[in-house]
């Protein structure tokens, strides 16, 4: 199979684009107990979905085709005949068996995906068919029969696309995969692309949603999303989410039309476009890719000129969406199906969550990046692994929060926690820091001494401690391409004279900085507050200048932390004058509470115009919590720093 992978794609994941008015999801119409799948809107925004007799349906189980009145009433579609549960399932008749998708085409015309396995027990002779409505006299037009001679018993077609001329439908099968080609005009159809190796396919990987684990069908090659380009002509497809690919494959359709070609030569014209998300429903609309997001909770948009990808809206109420729509004004529709709470799933215990819904939400795209005057650096990791800045609009994924600061304008990050980060998450923060044109602000250094008293020992005796300390570090920046370390001073030894601990603290740092000169990386030594962190032997930044110039070192500078000076010594301004020749980089929070600007008693307009002045062109690392909880909170966050920039 021919590829078109490169290795920043191979890492791509999501990431909110946050608009100036959050969007906002409306509910179009909820089931308390059946699972709708599919949802279509026509051109004159008249809203369906379907509603499958599946493995997992309860024998109440009663419409299939279900359109959705402004008002949210639900009525059979196209009439009740059509709708009513076959007595016996033997025979096709013009009942529905067990509808799994539905799709609206370039001409309004809807057309209908019967599996033909009722409680996918089996496909019925016959029973698997496409079927068209004409949307004007709300009447079937056609009935196609799919072949059983390319399904298996257990075969479960699962999603359709039909070509702009009405010649062609596209079929994805969620158990014997592949596409399955059905030419509308002389009634030939066959299955391609069934036995791609997913194991050239990048991305695979165990599912979590809503922290279940879905890891039993990890090796499963169905197929399930598919989507349709009618400018370009070309067919999009993704596997079924339990297999764990986020791998977007392409194929022009007039391969897949030609029936003249061999599975093996269709196959060598497929190509993967690069790794999306995990989704269960894909559609295309102006030249780009928008798919259901099930580990997010969202809904993403992937832009098949840039590949670039970016997640429309998420909210904890969408609950593995499944499928996507589109009406006439551009407005997303999607259903709510929740499958990974099915019984099946989890050991017998059937896990829904309120009822199933199909929403309704505007695409807006009206945010612009901010020109920042200061290198502003948000931080994704403050006090553990999972509190970035803006895990309510990005999620907990680090590469995801990195994508939505560079969004914002933010030229950099803070990372505390990047040591101890896995080995492939942090080549994957690299790699995107550097896609994105961003830099590494600083992460910290000693993440185990900072808590003893190793730094104000004799060297003599700590000296194999603080060299293993410092190549790891080392290691981890040239991982990560970072230059700049957060340096602590650990604790105090309550047994020893200060003047000495404070000799043996100087000597230890220019054991340290012999290493970090050969590494070309700078560590600002920071004081932080003994209010906070009873017994730590650096507290006033007064002591870390001090210290500085006695180890004299371009590898060992200052941190300048506004809020630890705040508490400790006052006089933000003038300390940053007194300081400046030796300060690597800055921390910024406001003191009390250590949040935002603008919660506490500090000025933070006087005191960042001061910094601009001053010529300072490092990194601010933004190491402060928000005072308002959720998505309204980090906003807050943004807004105050637009503010800020424009005082400057």
């Amino acid at each position: 199979m021919k590829t078109v992978i490169t290795t920043a794609l191979a890492f791509m994941t999501a990431f909110i684009n946050l608009a100036t008015e959050p969007l906002q999801l409306k509910e179009v119409t909820s089931f308390k107990e059946h699972r709708p799948t599919a949802v279509a809107v026509s051109q004159e925004g008249r809203i369906f979905t379907n509603l499958p007799y599946s493995s997992y349906s309860s024998d109440t189980h009663s419409n299939s085709i279900l359109e959705i009145l402004p008002d949210g009433t639900q009525i059979a579609f196209p009439d009740a005949s059509w709708n009513e549960k076959p007595i016996n399932f033997s025979k096709v008749g013009h009942q529905f068996i067990n509808v799994q998708s539905l799709t609206i085409d370039a001409k309004n015309d809807l057309w209908i995906l019967d599996t033909g396995s009722p409680q996918r027990k089996g496909v019925i002779e016959g029973g698997a068919r496409l079927i068209q409505i004409d949307l004007v006299t709300n009447k079937v037009q056609k009935t196609v029969s799919i072949d059983n001679t390319i399904l298996s018993e257990k075969s479960y077609l699962n999603d359709l696309r039909v070509d702009k001329n009405q010649s062609f439908v596209y079929i994805t099968d969620s158990v014997d995969g592949g596409v399955i080609v059905v030419n509308l005009v002389s009634g030939k159809q066959r299955r391609v692309l069934q036995h791609t190796n997913l194991q050239n396919v990048v991305g695979q990987k165990a599912i979590v949603i809503e922290g279940i684990i879905l890891d039993k069908a990890s090796d499963f090659l169905a197929t399930d999303g598919i989507a349709y380009d009618p400018i370009n002509e070309v067919v999009y497809y993704q596997y079924r989410p339990f297999s764990g690919s986020t791998a977007l494959m392409k194929i022009d359709a007039k391969y897949l039309n030609d029936f003249t070609l061999s599975s093996e030569q269709i196959r060598d014209r497929t190509t993967v476009v690069g790794n999306t998300v995990i989704t269960d429903g894909i559609k295309f609309k102006d030249g780009s890719l928008y798919l259901t997001d099930l580990e997010r909770n969202a809904i993403s948009k992937y832009d098949l000129e840039t590949n670039r990808l970016t997640t429309v809206i998420s909210n904890s109420e969408i609950s593995w969406p499944d499928s996507i729509d589109f009406d006439a004004e551009g407005r997303v529709y999607f259903s709510t199906a929740q499958f990974h709470r099915l019984a099946s799933l989890n050991n017998g215990i059937d896990l829904q969550k309120g009822d199933f819904k199909i929403y309704r939400t505007e695409l807006k795209a009206n945010m612009t990046k901010t020109n920042f005057k200061l290198k502003f650096a948000p931080h994704i990791g403050l006090t553990s692994l999972d509190d970035g800045m803006f895990i309510n609009h990005a999620g907990k994924d680090p590469i995801a929060q990195i994508q939505f600061i560079a969004e914002q304008g933010f030229k950099g990050i803070e990372d505390n926690f990047m040591k101890i980060r896995p080995k492939e998450q942090q080549i994957a923060i690299a790699q995107e820091l550097a896609k994105q044109g961003m830099e590494l602000g600083s992460f910290v250094h000693n993440t185990t001494t900072w808590q003893d008293a190793t730094l104000v020992s004799k060297p003599s005796e700590v000296r194999e401690i603080i060299l293993k300390e410092i190549q790891e570090t080392i290691e981890v920046a040239k991982r990560v391409n970072g230059k700049y370390l957060t340096l602590l001073s650990g604790k105090s030894n309550p047994t020893m004279e200060r003047q000495y601990q404070k000799v043996n603290f100087i000597e230890n740092l220019r054991v340290i900085a012999k290493e970090a000169e050969k590494a070309d990386i700078i560590l600002g030594l920071e004081a932080i507050n003994g209010k906070e962190f009873p017994g730590t032997f650096i507290t006033k930044v007064t002591d870390a200048y001090e210290i500085v110039k006695a180890v004299n070192s371009p590898s060992i500078k200052l941190t300048f932390d506004m809020y630890h000076i705040q508490m400790e010594n006052g006089n933000i301004i003038n300390n940053f004058d007194a300081t400046f020749d030796e300060i690597a980089y800055i921390h910024m929070a406001d003191n009390p509470g250590r949040s935002e600007p603008g919660t506490g008693e500090m000025n933070f307009v006087n005191i960042l115009k001061h910094i601009y002045k001053s010529g300072y062109t490092g990194f601010i690392d933004m190491e402060h919590v928000s005072s308002i909880p959720g998505k309204e909170g980090e906003q807050n966050i943004l807004t105050i720093y637009k503010n800020l920039n424009k005082k400057l």
